[in-house]
This record gives C-alpha cells, structure tokens and sequence, in this order.
C-alpha cells in the first residue's frame, strides 16, 4: 500500500524515464510518480500536484542531482511556458527516448510484437524551426516568481501557462519562431501598447485584442500577420490596426501581408468569421522540394518546413514508388502530399471532408501544373463505404496513405481501408497511440507491418510524427 500524500507535499525522486507527453518517471515504494518537467537521471525535490489510485502527480521544485544529459534550456520562459518541456533534455537523449517510446506504445497498446523502429529522422535546426506561431492577448498577465516589481499586470502578449486557461504569460519572443518574426512580434506588441485599448478578457468576453498570428515561408521568404480583435471598438479599432499597419508596413518591409481578422466568438481560436486584407495578397507560398504551396490565414500546412520535406521523403521511401501506382490519398487536407508524390507516381486521388482544405487543395494543384491528381470532397468513412464507386471511377489502388488528425481513423474507414485491398498501406500519424489502436486491426492477415519510421517535427517536445508501411501477403 502506497503512502498516502496530499497536495503540496514535497517528496524526493529519483527520475527513472520519460513518458510519452515529455513528463519524467519516477518510482517510490512501488508507486509511479509522473513528474512534470523530470528527466531521466535527475534526483529531485517534487511537489505532490495529484494521487490517483495507481499513480500520482508532481513538479519538480528543485534539482538535487542533475542528470547526465541535462544542459541549461536557453529560453528564459523554460519552466513557465509550457510550450517547450525538453529544452534542459540533451537532443541525442530526445530522439533515442522518443523512439523507444513509440516502440513501447505499439507493443502495449497495440499489442504488436517484437516492432522493429527505425532510428528517429532527427531536426538538424532545433531553434528557429517553426514556420507559424500563435500568440494570445491577455488582460491577465501571469506573473513570475522574483521578477522585478512595477511590470502592469492588465496585460500580457504571448501563451497560456500550462493548466492555467485564463491567464497569459507576457514573453518579448519565442526562439521556436525566426528571429526576423520575433522583431515583427515586438514591433506588434510596442504598437498595441501605445495604443492603450484593453486586451480581451476570457472570462468577461470584453477586449479588442484576442491573437496574432505569424506565419513564414522558410523557402520563400514570405511573411503573414494576421491579428485577431473583437468588433467591440468599432470604427476606433479599425483605425487603430489602419495605424498598425502603416508603422509595420515603414518598419518591416520584409511584411508579405497583413490580415485583420474579426472574432466575436467566445471560443479561443485563432481565426475570425470577418477579415479585412490590409496588405498583400492575404496569403503567402511556401517550397516543400520542387512543389510550391499557397498557405491562407486558416489554411493547414505542417509547421516544420524543413522536417515537412524529410517527412514526405520517408512517405516515397517506404512506399517504394515504381512510377505506375494508383495511390488514394486519404485525409489529404491542402494537398500536400498527395502533390509532392504526383511526380513519382501513375495518380493521386486526395479525399478531404473540409470544404476550405479542398479549396486550398485545387489551388495548389493549379500553382504546380499538375494533370494526374484529383481532389474530392467527402466524409471519409461514407466514401469508403462503397469503394467500388471510387474503383470504378479512379482505378483500384496500389497504395493507400492515411493521414488522419489527431484522434485517428475512425473504424469504419479503417473496415473501407481494407475492403479497397491496396498493396501497401502508409499510416502517418502524430499519435502513437491512437496509431498503436488502429495498427492492432490493420497489421492483420493478409497485412504485415513491415516498417515504423519516427521523424522528429518537434524538437525540445514531447511529440513525434510517425511514418508506418503496412504491406499485403502475396
């Protein structure tokens, strides 16, 4: 029997390994501890947060010993902002714990045996990777522990603290984000500080300033600004951002284009039900290899340029394209890789249940000239249920890929997977255990999991992007 402790007691632990989400492992009379910000080999002072039944929760308060692959997390926020959990992680340790996480998944959850896991495509840039960054305005700034008296506390520009929905912490830049757009990120918030209007408050849902948006074409040098306010300052609000725009426009000439987007909704999302185009074409384009991709303010595009191209290289790896395959492309959002693969295949069919993602999708298309790719608009799980429709219309397929967003395939899509009897499936999945669910029922006769690829999208995080090749029994 487990002693029982309360929340806030202090107990000592010694970190043994790191869970899937990036928090540390730790053992005391038999009973698992998940220490948040813990990493493997660390001896730590931990405040007890929760007890469950069969675990408990902590934090760590102080280190008493480091561990061997500790080094000093470069940003300033590290341990506040819940955005990075691993900077203080040597890089080598992430990718060899990260590929033994998704191995122990698969075998437990998916009760797949004896699973043969790549080595991880590890990150060659670790800081500056991140092609978009969402921040949020705040009337409730967070405030740190020893920092310097006389900071306002009605407002804050930057990221929610993890397990705190209502309070914001105030950051001057992110270092997963170019510096070029953390100078624009700074410009914004000295502007909107100038101006004096009120910050949105999530509770009361009264503000004008609710996000800003910032993307980046790392291969085109595009940038976009999309700033997300209420209406509830009218015509003064629209001036203020007419303002913005012309100090941005003399400061940064680098700026693509400018979006003022409007939201009134009290759901905390990053986009509006009105825009108004302030500069630029509203869009920006983006390189993945050879193909050239046009990314809208709502649109989806994977946030790690240069991982995104290593990524759809393992997709053609494991597929093993010979030229003369049909491939359905399931889940295909934008189209982007369904297009990045067209040159090396006989045809691609994209099937996207969101109207816009198929929008973007064609658009695409037409950017890289291409003839031997469709996009359909439709619920996955109800174009499958018929595939000889599909079949008649586009041919049986050679290989299916599946890249579902984060809850995964639902089981009826997986039941029409196997019905269209590609050759190969390719599973791309963020989740290792939701791949891990679905994997249970595809790697069944006549399929074999022949291949688990990791590639690291997100280093200093506790995600990981995995590529899986399942093959058909001759």
């Amino acid at each position: 029997m487990a002693k029982v402790f309360k929340k806030g007691d202090v107990i000592e632990l010694h970190v043994d390994d790191l869970a899937f989400g990036a928090r540390g492992i730790a053992r005391l009379d038999d009973f698992v501890w998940f220490v948040e910000r813990g990493i493997p080999g660390q001896k730590v002072s931990a405040k007890v947060r929760k007890m469950h039944r069969s675990y408990g929760e902590a934090y760590v308060e102080e280190v008493l010993e480091p561990s061997p692959h500790q080094v000093e997390p470069p940003c300033p926020y590290f341990g506040v902002c819940g955005g990075c959990q691993l900077q203080h992680l040597d890089y080598t340790k992430q990718v060899e714990i990260k590929r033994k996480q998704i191995k122990d998944i698969l075998e437990r959850v998916g009760g797949l045996k004896d699973v043969d896991v790549l080595p991880v495509v590890s990150a060659e840039t670790l800081y500056g990777y991140r092609n978009k960054m969402e921040f949020t305005f705040s009337d409730r700034r967070w405030v740190v522990n020893g920092e310097e008296p006389g900071k306002r506390n009605d407002f804050a520009l930057g990221f929610h603290v993890r397990g705190n929905f209502e309070k914001v912490l105030d950051i001057d830049g992110c270092l997963l984000q170019p510096e070029e757009c953390n100078k624009i990120f700074r410009s914004v918030k000295e502007l909107v500080l100038e101006l004096g209007m009120r910050p949105y408050n999530i509770r009361s849902h009264r503000g004008f300033w609710r996000f800003l948006v910032i993307r980046s074409g790392f291969n085109t040098g595009e940038i976009m600004l999309n700033i997300v306010t209420s209406s509830q300052e009218g015509e003064r609000g629209d001036k203020a951002i007419d303002w913005i725009v012309h100090k941005l426009f003399w400061r940064h000439p680098e700026i693509t284009t400018i979006i003022h987007s409007i939201s009134d909704k009290k759901a905390q999302v990053a986009f509006g039900e009105s825009e108004r185009l302030m500069l630029g074409m509203g869009k920006i384009t983006e390189k993945v290899g050879d193909k050239v991709y046009e990314i809208s303010p709502s649109a989806f595009f994977q946030t790690n340029t240069s991982q995104t191209e290593k990524l759809f290289n393992a997709i053609v790896k494991l597929a093993e394209f010979k030229g003369d395959e049909i491939v359905y492309d399931l889940y295909s959002g934008t189209g982007a890789i369904g297009i990045f693969i067209a040159d090396r295949v006989k045809m691609v069919l994209g099937i996207e249940v969101v109207e816009s993602a198929v929008k973007d999708a064609k658009r695409n298309l037409e950017l890289n000239n291409l003839k031997n790719v469709r996009f359909e608009m439709a619920d996955i799980k109800e174009a499958l249920k018929e595939p000889f429709i599909l079949i008649s219309r586009y041919g049986v397929p050679d290989v299916v890929i599946l890249d579902p967003p984060r809850g995964g395939t639902h089981p009826k899509s997986i039941k029409g997977v196997l019905n269209l009897a590609p050759k190969k499936i390719v599973y791309v999945s963020c989740n290792p255990a939701i791949l891990a669910r679905d994997l249970e029922i595809l790697a069944r006769a006549p399929y074999r999991l022949k291949a688990v690829q990791p590639v690291d999208m997100f280093p200093h995080t506790g995600h990981i992007e995995v590529v899986t090749l399942l093959e058909k029994s001759q």
